[in-house]
């Protein structure tokens, strides 16, 4: 904890709740500081446009925030206030004490990171949960998230030694939720059906998938595999079984897809659609989501590697915009649209605001040495990625958007089956895989 050299002017902003008390608190201690409350709508208007800041002149507060979310508009925030060289400061919630606050030096997780996953609200205690990939970053998330909210939460994963962490993990932190760790491979649809037969879930979360998009640009049969036949099984098995919801992850490098992983996750959206149309009693349904913020393999957690082994950071190129999502955000977006009846669509955060990689790059670096080395878009990466496809239109609710799925076309079953087919060559998939407009 440090003791802040304020300077003449004091910009705070974070936990709306908090906002009067800080700023008292500020101008009592302060009082040669000018003191400005910069809310939500304030940092997110042209007021802030017109701010004028003077260079070495501002100190900036951010009160840590109970919900964390809105991460493209403070960030393009702080970028602005770091420009000007203005210090930037981090009052965090578990350190709060009426009138004796514990400032510390910003860094960029403050904007994001949870040490807990606190239990949700939504309660479905008659029900039970199966989540694949359910060791993963996401689904490890959503498992703790609705540990106190199911009858019980059935894991599944291919990664022994993920879900053997988890399983500690659970056993110490959440030890009244009934879990079952399941050790098993979702494209495997004799252990599938065995574990829906045994468990029959009301509620399915599919989280599992190869993600990884550069190295997955020379593995298309791994990925046809387990991002379209996985998927396959489990909505068949969801349909067979009679399953009230199923969900699928998917991400937004499926809208206008130029990677192997966007198309593959495209086909799964389709998938979604086309299983939602049956005339059975299962919900099917999508989330998209952008980059989840911190999760395994994302970008932030890559710096940070990078700057321990070589003082640099990589970045593809400055001026990629990628949307950035918190936990919190994937929480209240998946209890929405478990709340939510309307099968056959695909769910996402309104979210206007996109993050450059640079923007990104200076928040991350600051405060720390390391140069940044630019090595140009690696294979299927998009400059900019889109929530929302050009002939998709959403309809707002809340802060969420709901899109309705386009038209399946009529030979599409007949392509999935050639796509998923044993007997068909590669080449034949890659041929499909890079022609067929799904």
């Amino acid at each position: 904890m440090i003791k802040p050299n304020f300077k003449e002017q004091l910009i705070v902003f974070g936990e709306a709740s908090k906002l009067i008390e800080v700023s008292d608190f500020l101008r009592q201690n302060w009082v040669r500081s000018n003191v400005l409350i910069f809310d939500k709508k304030t940092i997110n208007s042209l007021e802030l446009e017109n701010l004028e800041l003077l260079e070495n002149q501002s100190s900036v507060i951010y009160i840590e925030e109970e919900y964390k979310s809105d991460f493209g508009i403070k960030a393009a925030f702080l970028e602005k206030m770091i420009s000007a060289k203005a210090n930037v400061f981090t009052l965090a919630l578990q350190d709060w004490k009426k009138n004796d606050f514990n400032f510390k030096e910003f860094q960029l997780q403050d904007l994001y990171k949870t040490e807990r996953i606190a239990p949700g609200k939504f309660q479905q205690k008659n029900k039970k949960l199966l989540i694949t990939g359910g060791a993963g970053f996401i689904g490890a998330a959503l498992v703790k998230y609705y540990s106190d909210s199911f009858s019980e939460i059935i894991i599944v994963d291919q990664a022994e030694t993920a879900l053997f962490y988890l399983k500690e993990e659970l056993e110490v932190l959440y030890p009244n939720a009934k879990m079952q760790c399941l050790l098993a491979d979702v494209t495997n649809r004799e252990r599938m059906t065995a574990i829906f037969e045994e468990f029959k879930p009301e509620i399915v979360i599919h989280a599992a998938a190869y993600k990884h998009v550069a190295l997955l640009e020379n593995e298309l049969e791994e990925v046809i595999k387990n991002n379209i036949a996985g998927t396959y099984i489990i909505f068949y098995l969801a349909e067979t079984y009679k399953t009230e919801q199923c969900i699928l992850l998917s991400t937004d490098k499926a809208v206008e897809p130029k990677s192997v992983m966007g198309k593959s996750k495209r086909w799964a959206e389709k998938l979604c659609f086309w299983f939602s149309n049956l005339d059975g009693m299962t919900d099917f349904k999508t989330i998209r989501f952008g980059n989840v913020l911190g999760s395994t393999g994302s970008v932030l957690p890559i710096w940070k590697r990078q700057l321990r082994w070589k003082n640099a950071i990589m970045m593809t190129k400055p001026e990629a915009y990628r949307y950035f999502f918190t936990l919190q955000e994937v929480f209240g977006l998946t209890d929405f649209i478990l709340a939510n009846r309307k099968s056959g669509s695909v769910f996402t955060i309104f979210n206007e605001y996109p993050v450059a990689l640079k923007t990104l790059a200076n928040l991350f670096l600051y405060h720390q040495s390391g140069k940044i080395m630019l090595t140009g878009l690696k294979g299927g990466e998009k400059e900019r990625e889109q929530l929302i496809a050009k002939d998709e239109t959403p309809i707002h609710q809340q802060t969420f958007l709901i899109v309705n799925s386009t038209k399946i076309k009529d030979d599409f079953p007949e392509q999935l089956h050639l796509l998923l087919s044993d007997k068909m060559l590669i080449q034949d998939k890659q041929s499909i895989f890079d022609n067929y407009k799904v």
